[in-house]
């Protein structure tokens, strides 16, 4: 198991934060998934443990938090994605076209 792995693995701990909500513990489950399935890429990408489970200063949504805490991925309409330029985008599908949210790699978690 790589460094990464382990990383990823120990972020459960933050779930205690006082500071994680419901609907935050839910998105934790299914990001967390997600980066081990595409650990390599986020990784390559480069992305840390540590800037994809940020807990921000604020409550959510206030100040940066990390992509893995946003409700986006509770949205079954909404599909994650790895962006040519190691962005972690949401994309949801409407009628006239796709919606994108983007978590940039350059620290604007949310734009």
């Amino acid at each position: 198991m790589s460094a990464f792995e382990q990383e990823l693995e120990a972020t459960a701990e933050l779930l205690k934060n006082g500071k994680i909500a419901k609907d935050q513990a839910r998105a934790y489950v299914k990001s967390l998934a997600w980066f081990q399935e595409n650990r390599a890429a986020i990784e390559a990408a480069g992305w840390s443990v540590a800037e994809l489970y940020r807990i921000g200063t604020l409550t959510f949504p206030y100040s940066e938090w990390g992509p893995g805490w946003l409700t986006l991925w509770n949205n079954e309409k909404c599909l994650p994605r790895l962006g040519d330029k190691g962005d972690i985008e949401f994309v949801l599908r409407e009628a006239g076209g796709d919606v994108v949210q983007t978590c940039r790699l350059n620290k604007n978690y949310l734009s």
